[in-house]
């Protein structure tokens, strides 16, 4: 019992809030046929006899007939202002109580007068189509009452009058169809919009999944080939520094503990770029990731690296690790084949194209020899997901020059 009291409490709340959105142009459009009837008994010169059982449908005056009119309007509004308070109920409460306040309007003024029901017949059934999720019962409920209201009139007003109040009513039931189809329409394509934001969420999902896994995939891949590596090498050239000392061969020994020494060194220093690569992917702007990189070269490798970027668009997460493992690589062909420690990195962006260099004033590196030795296959491999090109000027004696070339536009994806 308590869950269905929650999911009546849910569906009332949410009866609400359609009304509360609807309630104002509901109360204008009430107060619209007032001003028409207003008019209507202003002008009326009882053209129309009636030929019903009634031969006169009123004894009071017109201006109290106005004031009918105005305390009809009064209660109406009041009706619409409050309605939560009958749907909290049952929205039934509310559609009796507007019908009844407009009958009993309607019977004191004259047989010319139908119009506060023809106005508020639409005024239900947009209340219905808003407040129900499955409207077509309460609608043909409305017909049916809306039928025998006519018939009434008809009975007591004559078939001449009630003929021209059928046009109103034929009207004014059109225009409730055409919100009905309309109100669907929009239902279904909200619907349409729900379905597609679930199916993007679940898209999302994925992509975040598999970048997980890739993500995971990589640093088990980068690990491998820096610190289990580097372990193994390690672990080898003790087993055999042990050797020697067993056999008394001290030189050889001390030999392979300094080349052990060197190797755990490197290992060491890739170790540490991989975790300043890891850390980098959390920064979402290319200064921060490349002030972290360039902070670790400075540390692991004593290379200097001052950094000019100007005009850095907005890239995404997988643009960023691509750019900063191309200036990675750049800055370790420095380390690795050339004499000097400086090295400039500089960026900006002209003609929606952003361009990159890292400059090295050093002795030089022979590219067709180095290739495929110092990961420049890889350079060109990850400038070509980036849309973009890669090219490296080298002069020998005086340095050599890595230009990535790419366009600014933002790709989550590569």
């Amino acid at each position: 019992m308590p869950v269905l009291n929650q999911k009546t409490r849910i569906i009332m709340e949410k009866m609400k809030e359609k009304f509360n959105s609807i309630r104002i142009p509901l109360m204008l459009f009430e107060l619209l046929f007032g001003f028409v009837s207003f008019y209507v008994l202003s002008s009326s010169a009882n053209l129309l006899k009636n030929t019903g059982m009634l031969e006169d449908s009123t004894l009071i005056s017109k201006s109290l007939q106005m004031i009918v009119i105005i305390i009809a309007l009064v209660l109406e509004m009041v009706v619409l202002w409050f309605g939560t308070a009958f749907i909290r109920r049952n929205p039934l409460y509310l559609f009796i109580v507007q019908m009844l306040v407009v009958i009993l309007a309607t019977g004191l003024l004259t047989s010319e007068m139908p119009i506060l029901i023809i106005g508020t017949i639409p005024v239900i059934g947009i209340e219905i189509i808003n407040l129900y999720a499955e409207p077509k019962i309460p609608m043909i409920l409305l017909s049916i009452v809306s039928i025998l209201l006519w018939i009434a009139y008809g009975f007591y007003n004559g078939i001449l009058q009630a003929v021209i109040v059928l046009q109103s009513v034929v009207f004014i039931s059109f225009i409730v169809g055409f919100y009905w189809r309309y109100y669907n329409k929009q239902l279904a394509e909200r619907q349409k919009a729900e379905d597609l934001v679930d199916e993007l969420q679940l898209a999302y999902s994925q992509v975040e999944e598999s970048t997980l896994r890739t993500e995971r995939q990589r640093v088990a891949r980068e690990l491998h080939d820096t610190l289990t590596q580097g372990l193994a090498g390690t672990v080898m050239q003790l087993e055999a520094t042990q050797s020697f000392l067993e056999n008394g061969d001290q030189q050889r020994a001390l030999e392979i503990i300094k080349d052990t020494t060197n190797i755990a060194r490197e290992t060491l220093r890739d170790s540490r770029l991989t975790l300043t690569d890891l850390r980098a992917t959390t920064e979402k702007s290319l200064n921060a990731r490349l002030e972290l990189l360039t902070d670790a070269f400075r540390k692991n490798y004593r290379l200097q690296a001052n950094l000019k970027l100007k005009e850095v668009p907005e890239f995404s997460d997988a643009q960023l690790t691509e750019i900063s493992r191309i200036v990675s690589e750049a800055m370790m062909n420095v380390v690795k084949h050339t004499d000097t420690r400086q090295v400039i990195v500089t960026g900006n962006t002209v003609d929606d194209m952003f361009k990159l260099r890292v400059i090295d004033y050093g002795g030089g590196i022979n590219v067709k020899s180095k290739k495929g030795h110092y990961g420049m296959q890889g350079m060109h491999e990850r400038a070509a997901k980036l849309d973009g090109a890669l090219t490296v000027v080298n002069t020998p004696g005086e340095g050599t020059t890595v230009t990535l070339i790419m366009p600014t536009e933002k790709k989550d994806e590569l």
